[in-house]
């Protein structure tokens, strides 16, 4: 690889620059929206207006790229038109006043491509101003450049250049067409060239590099230009709640965009009373005077150059690679170093920043990630400690950093071998050549929905050396058996709530997903073909170009695939809003897309804390699944039946619904008019489905029910003598049971997340 770069910028002169800017009549300048520039008159006197607008004489919805530049003015706050908003339209905020057609597309709050399909409804949700006061505190968040690491950019890019951290410039201004036969000529004019790769190779290694090279060079010229300017990144969401943020100067981008930027000040108005946080305030303040804040950074700097078991090991390799052999002034070998890093420009800032007399500490962002949340979320379902283990939700033993993937692949490999389906020279092979990126892309999406075949093409691509393609699908097959027998429990909860989003669509309604402070609505359509007829002036004719259109049929298929994915994605994104939420009180700065977390020093090891206090807080994992089923089972058929059920929103969240009960809710759901007898199976298969996946997960989550059935019976009915009477009494009472043995259970399993903070906790980690 080193060889072909060489080659293709062995010489800057043997490239042509296209660089260049010609008036084209892009814009015009006006001093009226209605495209004429107007006299105006003052008393006596005529005078052309001092301000102009420039107007863009094409449609920018054209562009191919959409630009979402970072703000140097602070966004107007989101607030309700109204006392009792329905949904996101009802609130009004962030950049424009009266946003209208593309502009409202492009900087909604809600981001939806569909917004009457699928929405976030805060109707009849008192509470749904404290979603907006977090949506609020992320976009009011101020941000710099990093000044001190754009100069140190700047002044050392020779040497980013010769490392190859960063692309030659001139490549980001090359003509790729026109470079195309001064390529070909050198390469034909090489035979060593030749033998090491083909052209296309080559060609395609260039066009990869100037794509990079423009990308770099885009984000140090944004960088410059936002330099000594306070600005601020707009955050929206989407029908689930997850919170985005749009551009490319922002903490989700790639390392180089992130490397740029600092915190910036918190306005100081909103610190609560040192009363109200006692305890957390001055851990808060003891950060200063053991130098713990300096520590903080300089682990976090260790973790953007490789991973560690432990923050002690991290800050270790530190002093010992870099503080004591006294690299701290050695740009060249810093750079050099860098090379072999994770993220080397997040590393190289967090140095620059550790080295100089840098007098605002408190900017200098910490980025902590949840380790594998979703399967964090559902070990909080399952109450499954082993796994909460692995993804760090719970402490482990040894006080190490877990990694759930490194698990599975361990196990995997285990299972892959002792598989009497599999070939042991088959089994061998893969075992020998698996890793934790390969495991990853396989476990990672199967509990979103990924398929045999999806993950046989996958396996294909990882291991077509070696493989053939039938080989690769009974690989994967014995993937899937590994996984529903490993993870019996996931995939019973998996399509417990798959089966249930069926229902609903199969019953004609949207899909409802509930947390404190919306719902989520989820309509699929099936996407039907619409020809239409467009003039193409290129050609100079008509053509026909069909687009896929929304019908008035629900797709079940996309709602059962979808229903568990969305479900997910919804806790997750209420488990991130409610984190910000109780960093309120600490008036710091905080930046967050999805379950990643950026803060400053001084709070990054309580975060992980707060984390697992929201989960805490969520209560027994069974309430939620009952209201999730109440939403979309009971609640639409419970006007019609003809009798009357003590079931509703309230009791429903400390309660076991009977099997019985569940399933007359659930033929309530069945079609009225006639239907095929092969509809009516499909039906019945749902339905056996539902009832068989939600009492296994009753099993799963209630404990030893048995040893607590006997229990119950020798203690509160030890006054029937009849033991046939006895034993309808507590038959009467099992689901008052079963409750009962969800709490216990789940008074054990929260008592291991509720961590105190003076103990470490990697539920969240660099």
């Amino acid at each position: 690889m080193e060889r072909i770069n060489r080659f293709l910028f062995r010489s800057d002169s043997s490239f042509p620059n296209a660089a260049y800017n010609s008036p084209r009549g892009i814009i015009s300048l006006t001093s009226d929206l209605d495209g004429s520039i107007r006299v105006r008159k003052k008393g006596s006197s005529y005078y052309l207006p001092s301000h102009l607008y420039a107007v863009c004489n094409f449609d920018i919805s054209l562009l191919p790229l959409k630009l979402n530049l970072p703000m140097v003015s602070k966004p107007i706050e989101w607030k309700s038109l109204s006392s009792k908003p329905k949904n996101m339209s009802d609130l009004v905020g962030g950049y424009l006043s009266c946003p209208t057609g593309y502009i409202y597309d492009r900087y909604r709050l809600l981001s939806s491509s569909d917004i009457n399909h699928f929405y976030i409804d805060i109707s009849g949700n008192n509470q749904f101003q404290e979603l907006i006061d977090i949506m609020n505190k992320l976009q009011s968040q101020p941000f710099h450049v990093n000044a001190h690491f754009l100069d140190y950019l700047l002044a050392n890019n020779k040497l980013f250049e010769e490392s190859g951290l960063i692309m030659p410039k001139f490549l980001a201004s090359m003509n790729y067409v026109n470079v195309i036969p001064l390529l070909r000529e050198m390469y034909m004019g090489d035979p060593e060239m030749k033998e090491i790769c083909s052209f296309n190779d080559l060609l395609q290694l260039l066009s990869k590099n100037i794509q990079r090279a423009r990308y770099e060079q885009l984000i140090i010229k944004l960088a410059t230009a936002y330099k000594g300017y306070d600005f601020y990144l707009p955050a929206f969401l989407d029908f689930r709640g997850r919170i985005y943020r749009c551009g490319v100067l922002h903490f989700h981008e790639r390392d180089l965009a992130r490397s740029l930027i600092v915190l910036g000040k918190t306005p100081k108005d909103k610190i609560l009373s040192e009363e109200e946080i006692v305890k957390r305030k001055q851990q808060f303040l003891d950060v200063y005077e053991n130098k713990e804040l300096l520590k903080r950074i300089m682990i976090a700097t260790s973790f953007h150059y490789k991973s560690f078991d432990t923050p002690k090991e991290g800050g270790d390799w530190y002093l010992d690679t870099i503080y004591y052999p006294g690299l701290l002034d050695k740009h060249k070998e810093l750079i050099e170093m860098a090379r072999c890093a994770k993220r080397p420009f997040q590393f190289l800032s967090h140095q620059l920043n550790l080295n100089i007399d840098y007098d605002d500490a408190s900017g200098i962002p910490i980025t902590q990630d949840a380790s594998a949340s979703a399967y964090q979320i559902m070990s909080y379902f399952l109450m499954d400690e082993t796994l909460a283990m692995r993804t760090n939700l719970i402490p482990s033993e040894d006080g190490k950093i877990q990694d759930v993937y490194s698990y599975i692949l361990a196990e995997l490999k285990e299972f892959l071998l002792s598989e009497a389906e599999l070939e042991k020279n088959l089994s061998t092979v893969v075992c020998n050549t698996l890793n934790r990126k390969i495991v990853k892309s396989i476990f990672m999406p199967m509990i979103y929905g990924k398929t045999v075949m999806s993950t046989a093409s996958d396996l294909k691509d990882h291991l077509s050396h070696y493989i053939t393609h039938k080989e690769s699908f009974i690989v994967a097959s014995a993937c899937f058996k590994f996984w529903r027998i490993k993870f019996h429990g996931l995939e019973c909860l998996i399509k417990l709530i798959r089966h249930i989003g069926w229902v609903a669509s199969a019953r004609n309604s949207p899909v409802y997903y509930n947390v404190k402070y919306y719902t989520t609505i989820q309509d699929y359509r099936v996407m039907k073909p619409v020809n239409i007829w467009v003039y193409d002036r290129h050609h100079k004719k008509r053509r026909k170009v069909t687009l896929r259109v929304s019908s008035d049929q629900r797709d079940r298929r996309k709602t059962e695939i979808s229903t568990f994915v969305n479900f997910i994605h919804q806790k997750d994104a209420f488990i991130a809003m409610e984190v910000v939420r109780n960093l309120f009180k600490y008036n710091v700065p905080i930046y967050t897309v999805h379950d990643n977390f950026i803060s400053s020093a001084e709070v990054s090891s309580y975060i992980p804390h707060i984390y697992n206090e929201v989960f805490y807080n969520m209560g027994p994992p069974l309430s939620i699944i009952n209201s999730f089923i109440y939403m979309n089972i009971i609640k639409p058929v419970k006007s019609k039946l003809k009798f009357t059920d003590e079931l509703n929103e309230d009791n429903i969240t400390c309660t076991v619904i009977s099997k019985e009960k569940l399933e007359t809710y659930l033929r309530e759901n069945f079609p009225k008019n006639q239907i095929s007898t092969r509809e009516k199976k499909i039906w019945d298969e749902r339905i056996s489905g539902i009832l068989a996946s939600y009492e296994n997960y009753i099993s799963i989550v209630c404990g030893d029910f048995q040893s607590y059935y006997k229990s119950y019976i020798n203690q509160d009915f030890k006054s029937y003598r009849d033991k046939e009477q006895k034993a309808n009494m507590v038959k009467a009472y099992k689901n008052r049971i079963l409750w009962k043995a969800h709490e216990e259970k789940w008074e054990i399993f929260s008592s291991k997340l509720n961590i105190s903070f003076d103990d470490p906790l990697y539920s969240l980690h660099h």
